[in-house]
């Protein structure tokens, strides 16, 4: 499988660690505008005339027509999947791809892989989360954990990881949830199962919070029943599900903090990436 050549697009400091681990093993690898380290080629298209494999950024657009890279360099998103199938890539890995790019690249026959699908990159990914979750609310407060009420938004894969985290160093950890098989769950844990329509547990006086949740959840009425020293910690995908202006007007501390895994902890982040990609090209250039 080391004649599989891999292009890697941008991306931040774990796709330079990626970039290594690849290289490392033999594999045919270059990389082109990275924030982070030098390009192997000259430009886009020289990276997908070699590549098997195009991996791309996480997220892969932010505003749905350019692919997210280093300040002032734009690569058009629909120009970028023709060249693609022009020099016959075989598939296209990222992070947050939508469904627009999904079927423009079924319509070429690339395969499309979109890391936030996949099981085993989101339950091994949901640790750095949780680490650097708490590390960001250790540094944000002038509170300890141990010991403070601390309620956590959304019981899924970083959901789960985090408040068993919580647990661990001595916070007092409510959870809240929507299924009842969950609520059992997180009281078999030890820890407090709250209901998301339970508004007087939700505006309990909690030291911290944090949301995994990507929906519009930490709103007006619920910021109201919280006070200043409340810390927020928003892990969710964009835009994350705090409202930051109305937090900003109350003096109350929301942190929106995504991509934790390539920031705290770059190299497993990279690992768990490496482990996929391969995985990928097994089934898809054999």
């Amino acid at each position: 499988m080391t004649d599989t050549a891999f292009g890697i697009l941008g991306g931040d400091y774990r796709y330079k660690i990626l970039f290594e681990l690849l290289k490392n093993d033999g594999f045919n690898v270059n990389i082109f505008g990275s924030a982070c380290m030098s390009d192997t080629v000259r430009d886009a298209i020289q990276l997908i005339e070699g590549a098997d494999i195009i991996i791309a950024p996480i997220p892969f657009s932010k505003d749905g027509r350019n692919i997210f890279l280093r300040d002032e360099m734009y690569i058009d998103v629909c120009a970028f999947t023709c060249d693609m199938a022009e020099n016959g890539v075989k598939a296209l890995i990222a992070g947050v791809l939508s469904d627009t790019v999904r079927s423009e690249a079924a319509e070429k026959n690339i395969c499309a892989y979109d890391f936030f699908d996949m099981e085993e990159v989101a339950v091994l990914n949901a640790i750095p989360t949780a680490e650097g979750a708490v590390q960001t609310a250790m540094q944000e407060s002038e509170r300890t954990l141990f010991g403070s009420d601390v309620l956590v938004m959304g019981f899924g894969r970083c959901g789960k990881v985090l408040a068993n985290m919580l647990k661990g160093i001595g916070a007092r950890v409510s959870v809240a949830c929507r299924r009842e098989s969950d609520r059992a769950y997180i009281y078999s844990l030890g820890l407090t199962p709250v209901s998301f329509d339970d508004k007087l547990s939700l505006g309990k006086k909690y030291s911290f919070v944090f949301n995994t949740v990507p929906a519009p959840v930490i709103d007006r009425k619920m910021l109201d029943f919280w006070d200043k020293s409340t810390v927020i910690i928003d892990l969710a995908q964009a835009p994350g599900g705090t409202d930051f202006s109305y937090a900003r007007e109350l003096d109350i501390k929301a942190l929106y903090c995504p991509g934790l895994p390539g920031r705290v902890a770059p190299y497993t982040a990279a690992c768990i990436l490496k482990d996929a990609v391969l995985s990928i090209a097994k089934q898809t250039v054999g």
